[in-house]
């Protein structure tokens, strides 16, 4: 089997760089398929990669006491893994193909060689990671102000009955 896309697309964090650079990149990490199933991150374990979906869906997971959360869906064009990239203890939670998908990976090994090789195209990409954790933050306070919200009013309630 093919890939459609043997290099990056100028979408996501990789937008805003050239043609060429993305070319460059793409030569820095591989090109994989993932069939249904496969787990790409395995939560507790630590990866130390950058996964960008090329097509297909992925789910990422996490089991908390025994409970099974979906904690969101990642669509091609997207990326996943750069919490343990750059804080490799151990994964906060799995990533597993739900359909069949192509993806792309980079070592963080070979993300620090392309940064000191192409610095210009590396500080776009660190200010496109950047943008992408930043707003993954924002999404999640602002699901924890909600429950918490939730949780307040649950108190009240009770207090009431």
């Amino acid at each position: 089997m093919s890939f459609s896309t043997p290099k990056l697309p100028a979408v996501g964090i990789v937008a805003n760089l050239s043609d060429e650079d993305r070319d460059t990149l793409s030569s820095y990490g591989t090109f994989h398929l993932a069939p249904i199933g496969a787990v790409l991150i395995e939560q507790g374990q630590s990866r130390g990669k950058l996964f960008f979906t090329l097509s297909g869906l992925m789910h990422a997971r996490r089991v908390d006491e025994g409970n099974d959360i979906l904690l969101g869906k990642i669509e091609s064009g997207e990326w996943v893994g750069e919490i343990d990239l750059f804080d490799p203890l151990s994964a906060i939670c799995s990533v597993v193909a739900v359909e069949p998908s192509q993806y792309w990976v980079i070592t963080r090994e070979d993300l620090e060689d392309f940064l000191n090789n192409y610095n210009s195209a590396g500080i776009m990409l660190m200010i496109g990671l950047a943008t992408t954790l930043s707003q993954r933050i924002r999404g999640t306070t602002a699901k924890l102000a909600e429950q918490a919200d939730i949780n307040k009013f649950r108190e009240m309630t009770v207090e009431f009955e």
